[in-house]
């Protein structure tokens, strides 16, 4: 499968979705490694689990409303995504476009009624920037959270969750030996969040210049998560 790598300019003359876009999408991979079929999301959460539930994010409808969410001071301090709704739609049209990542809304149906609350990304690591900070493989699966509304976050909500759906993650692909998250190194609640949902915390890596991360496995039935680390880890639990 190939997919087109081209410039605005190029794609505002063909109409073809541009991927210059997706910063964090590694250019230096074979197309022999790219799969067939996007990440799954997980069935269940497509139905709702514990009062969650996930939707692929429409460019035209909720652009605006991410936007709005990631410029709050919690996000801006935490994701440094503090973009206009019209880069946020670039981006999933370019996305939706591949078999890399796919843009998700969350919303959550709790005591004041069900509502939309957070974006989330599943992608693969393999393909991002971040599949060169470990020994990564193409059917490795990540993923990102970000919850919009900031009175939810710190009330037990989302660590279930956040176990629970990395499991869920592991069973969606058969072949998937992997799932991981990579929360900025400043992100201690999100740390508490990933290692009480049963991620395995290997230590601090430097994922770019300018961003250092925390890395958190949750491993496949055999899998040696010390395996796939480029050496020791820093600040980690593993040694």
């Amino acid at each position: 499968m190939t997919e087109n790598n081209i410039t605005t300019t190029e794609a505002a003359q063909t109409g073809v979705v541009d991927l210059s876009v997706l910063h964090r999408l590694r250019t230096d991979l074979p197309d022999s490694e790219f799969l067939d079929a996007p990440p799954r999301i997980p069935e269940e959460y497509l139905q709702g689990v514990d009062g969650i539930t996930l939707r692929v994010a429409d460019p035209e409808k909720d652009a605006e409303t991410v936007s709005t969410w990631m410029n709050r001071p919690h996000l801006v301090e935490t994701w440094d995504q503090a973009w206009s709704a019209e880069t946020w739609a670039a981006d999933w049209r370019a996305k939706l476009s591949t078999t890399y990542a796919v843009p998700l809304i969350l919303s959550y149906d709790g005591e004041d009624g069900r509502g939309e609350v957070g974006y989330m990304e599943i992608y693969r690591p393999r393909r991002d920037e971040i599949g060169q900070a470990y020994r990564s493989e193409p059917h490795d699966l990540g993923f990102h959270v970000a919850i919009g509304e900031a009175t939810l976050t710190g009330k037990g909500i989302f660590g279930p969750f956040v176990g629970d759906f990395a499991a869920r993650l592991l069973q969606s692909d058969p072949e998937c030996r992997l799932v991981m998250a990579e929360p900025d190194v400043s992100n201690h609640r999100v740390h508490r969040v990933m290692s009480r949902g049963g991620g395995v915390d290997a230590g601090q890596w430097q994922q770019r210049a300018d961003r250092r991360v925390r890395l958190f496995f949750w491993p496949g039935v055999g899998v040696d998560p010390l395996s796939r680390l480029n050496g020791s880890p820093e600040d980690g639990d593993l040694v």
